[in-house]
Order: structure tokens, then C-alpha cells, then sequence
């Protein structure tokens, strides 16, 4: 999946984003609390209306085109039950499903020919009426089986989202080892583990047990840039580890091993820069063609020598992914070139993506990140 561009809004917050578009690698920037972050959001919004939820009152126009190759148009529009705590939604969602706000009006363009209409009235698919469906759950999670559908809905799973908050992946386990082995019979080619619907951790995992030529180059690319490193592996805890509870000696983790220490070091006492740089490199590997990664303050919790070497993974990365980033690290902002920059600027709340040329930044010797700050519409990118 690509996508090429999106009109988005939030009536219930009067929260909207004028048309953005995208290429294989947009780097958003902006002060903070301008909208960065947001704009992530509502791609991941478009994935969740994808698989059925109901979101109130959002309204949104997006252009892609599919992993197959079909250009399509999706335009939609939740009614809106005035404002809502993003907080209390999410607790009382499960319970409240019947008080959903309802989808006003879908429409959905394969190739420039309308496939699905939607109103209050119903559903018209390729000019038929169809059966009475929810009013609640959008076009694409309903006819997700229909064969022009499908692949719309499988491609949406494919929009990944890291925000780098705290350190999650530490607490995501693998399962039991004899789980992992039942995964790893059914998920056996490299192919196989990246189009699987398992977290990264367990992809991971996977390609150390049936894929060690793959693993290892994963491993080459991390002792690039922690040279100190030797070697990882991903298996249970030793029992030399006497205070190692019998339970966790079931699970696998993973393991580094230093160059003059004597023994493994565990994911638990790993930092959590390495332990995140491992997890993105594994992502950049591991993640299924047509991924759409979505990375929120990309450099928070990364050491200048993993910015800089993961930095040049994306820029070099010859797989067909899109990468849609926000940062404030100098380093990245110079780095990755001014066609790829999206400045971000919000008036009360409308928020506007500009790119880097309509405001003249490149024309002169200084550095691309000196000229960015000097922009009134940089540093003063929130107006009331």
C-alpha cells in the first residue's frame, strides 16, 4: 500500500488537516504541539475504520494505491455526537457499541470507477443494493471477502505505528517456547514470517529459528554500530541463573553477548537504546512488503550512533516500504533531504503541511535545520 494523500477532520474537537501528500519517505516537522503527532493518529485511524470501528465524528479523503496496483479514492464520514473524551471512549467502547455514531456517507473509487456509494439509505456495490448491513462499521471491514475489497482491507493491516513510548518491548512475550515452536512450523520462509500477523518480537524470533543466514544479517547491521557487541541469540534464560524464577526458564528472550564478558546479557538488562535499535532494524527487515511505518519522535531513546546508522537503513532501504516520520533531531532533520521535508504549521484548528521549497529553504550555504529554525512559520507554527 501507498498512500499519496489526505484530508482529515475531527468535528467533535473542530480538529482538521488540510490536504497533505506523501511520498515514500515524509519527514514531518514542527514545533511541538502543532500537529505531528496528530497526523500520524489519523493514519491509524483510517487502519482501525478499516477493520470496523466506529469513530465519532471523522470525516476523511484519502487517495492510495494498493499493493496490487489499483489507484482508489476512499472518502467517508461518521456522524458526530458532539465532543468525547478520547480516554473515556476507549474504556467504555465494548459497552457502548449499540450508542456507535453511524457512518453518514461512503464512497469508495477503484481505478476511477465508483465501486461503493453509501448513504443513510444503504449500500450500493457495483450499482446493486445490497443486504441491510451496519450503519456503524465502515464499507471496507463489511465487504472485506469481496475479491475487489479484500485486498483494500489486507492493506490497511499493514500500516504500522511506533511511537517510541517507554520501553513495551521489553513486555512483549514471545509465548511459551513450545508455542514458538508450533509458530515456527507454520511460518518457515523468510516470505512466510514477514506477511505473518505476529508482532516484530516474534517475528524475530522466528527467523533465529528457521532463518539463521537472515537473522545473522540483522546481527552484522546492529554490531555496526555497537561494536562491542558479538553476537545475539533468542532462547530461554540459562539454568546456571539460579535466581531465574523455573517459570521464566520456559520463554525465550533475547540475548546479547559483549565482547570480554563472560556471560549473556538479557533483554531485561539490555538498554533500552539497544534494545530499541534492535527492534527497528528487525522492522525495517521483517515487516511485509507494502508497509506503510508510521514513527512518532524518531530519535527518542537512540544514541547519535543509532540515529545516524538507522537513519541511513531508511534513506537506503530497498524494499517497498513508506515511511511517514516526525523528529526535532537536528541530525535527521539535515540529513534526510529537503524534497522529503513537510513543514507543519496549525492556526487555532487547522492544521497545514507545507513543503520545504515554498519557503525557500535550500537556497542558501547554511544548514537545512539553522534555515528551519529561523522560519517564522517553524518557530512560530502554532497560532490561535
Amino acid at each position: 500500500m501507498y498512500i499519496k494523500s489526505l484530508i482529515y477532520e475531527d468535528q467533535s474537537t473542530d480538529w482538521k488537516l488540510e490536504k497533505i501528500e506523501f511520498k515514500s519517505l515524509t519527514l514531518l516537522v514542527g514545533v511541538s504541539g502543532v500537529g505531528k503527532t496528530q497526523i500520524l493518529k489519523a493514519l491509524l485511524n483510517l487502519k482501525r475504520i478499516s477493520r470496523g470501528k466506529s469513530l465519532n465524528g471523522l470525516k476523511w479523503e484519502v487517495d492510495f494505491s494498493t499493493s496490487t496496483g489499483h489507484d482508489c479514492k476512499w472518502i467517508g464520514a461518521f456522524e458526530n455526537k458532539g465532543f468525547i473524551s478520547e480516554f473515556i471512549s476507549e474504556i467504555f467502547d465494548e459497552e457502548d457499541e449499540k450508542d456507535s455514531p453511524y457512518i453518514n456517507n461512503e464512497l469508495l473509487i477503484i481505478d476511477g470507477t465508483s465501486v461503493i456509494e453509501r448513504n443513510k439509505d444503504g449500500i450500493i456495490f457495483n450499482k446493486e443494493k445490497t443486504v441491510k448491513l451496519s450503519q456503524q462499521e465502515s464499507v471496507i471491514s463489511l465487504l472485506k471477502e469481496e475479491e475487489q475489497i479484500k485486498d483494500i482491507h489486507d492493506d490497511f493491516k499493514k500500516i504500522l505505528f511506533d511511537d517510541n513510548a517507554g520501553n513495551s518491548s521489553r513486555f512483549e512475550r514471545f509465548g511459551f517456547d513450545d508455542e514458538i515452536e508450533l509458530k515456527s512450523k507454520k511460518y518457515k520462509s523468510l516470505k512466510a514470517i514477514r506477511n505473518s500477523d505476529e508482532n516484530i518480537k516474534i517475528k524475530l524470533c522466528l527467523l533465529y529459528k528457521n532463518q539463521k543466514k537472515s537473522f545473522e544479517e540483522i546481527v552484522n547491521v546492529y554490531v555496526d554500530i555497537f561494536q562491542h557487541v558479538e553476537g545475539i541469540k533468542i532462547e530461554p534464560i540459562s539454568s546456571d541463573y539460579k535466581k531465574v524464577p523455573v517459570f521464566f526458564r520456559k520463554f525465550p528472550f533475547i540475548q546479547i553477548k559483549e565482547k570480554n564478558v563472560s556471560h549473556w546479557i538479557d533483554e531485561f538488562k539490555i538498554s533500552s537504546g539497544m534494545l530499541r535499535t534492535l527492534m527497528h532494524i528487525a522492522e525495517l527487515y521483517l515487516c511485509a512488503d507494502n508497509t506503510i511505518i508510521l514513527i512518532d519522535e524518531f530519535e527518542n531513546s537512540l544514541g547519535i550512533n543509532c540515529i545516524n546508522q538507522i537513519t541511513r537503513s531508511i534513506l537506503a532501504s530497498e524494499r517497498n516500504l513508506q515511511f511517514i516520520i516526525t523528529s526535532h533531531h537536528p541530525y535527521i532533520i539535515n540529513d534526510i533531504g529537503l524534497a522529503h521535508w513537510k513543514i507543519v504549521t496549525r492556526k487555532g484548528g487547522v492544521v497545514t503541511a507545507i513543503d520545504a521549497e515554498k519557503l525557500g529553504i535550500g537556497k542558501s550555504k547554511h544548514q537545512a535545520f539553522t534555515q528551519l529554525a529561523n522560519l517564522t512559520a517553524y518557530s512560530e507554527g502554532v497560532e490561535s
